[in-house]
């Protein structure tokens, strides 16, 4: 969990574009599908001359489609997860980069908003043109750290929010 400083306010909350959700969501819809077809198939195709099964052959499919939909559960739950928990959280004095890679495995990492040399936005295709959604690349000062979040909703507008908040923070130094 990250923490933020008292005074530090936050001004957004940036979460991947809906319609990256919407790809893993028909995925997961043709993977639910996959058991539908297998058995349409084994209906179509004469599996008993290939394959000798003893016992029941509706126990052993009942039992290979529960395990299937437990998989796809699993890789839905992962996907919802993914979606919700990945955030680009910006405040007024940083930026937090907060990405989950699985169940169990989180990482973040955040920098100041004065160390940002540069704010660029790459939206390639005409999906991310017409849905608005893209790359935003932040190159800092110092080590080299460069953050990159993709897929995000309006990067222009995160773009505009940060070069915003360096004008503001440059005319605060100046007035010192």
């Amino acid at each position: 969990m990250i923490e933020i400083d008292e005074h530090e306010q936050i001004v957004k909350v940036v979460w991947d574009h809906w319609f990256v959700l919407l790809g893993r969501i028909f995925m997961l819809i043709f993977a639910v599908a996959i058991p539908v077809v297998g058995v349409f198939l084994l209906n179509i195709i004469p599996i008993e001359k290939f394959v000798v099964l003893e016992g029941s052959n509706g126990a052993a499919s009942s039992f290979f489609l529960i395990v299937w939909l437990i998989i796809v559960w699993i890789m839905g739950w992962n996907i919802w997860t993914g979606y919700f928990l990945n955030v680009l959280l910006i405040t007024d004095i940083r930026i937090f980069d907060i990405e989950q890679m699985g169940f169990f495995r989180r990482k973040s990492s955040s920098f100041r908003i004065d160390h940002i040399q540069n704010v660029s936005v790459t939206q390639t295709g005409i999906l991310q043109t017409l849905l608005n959604f893209g790359t935003v690349h932040f190159e800092t000062a110092g080590e080299n750290i460069n953050l990159i979040a993709a897929y995000i909703a309006r990067p222009n507008d995160i773009k505009k929010l940060i070069d915003d908040m360096q004008d503001g923070e440059l005319a605060r130094s100046q007035e010192v």
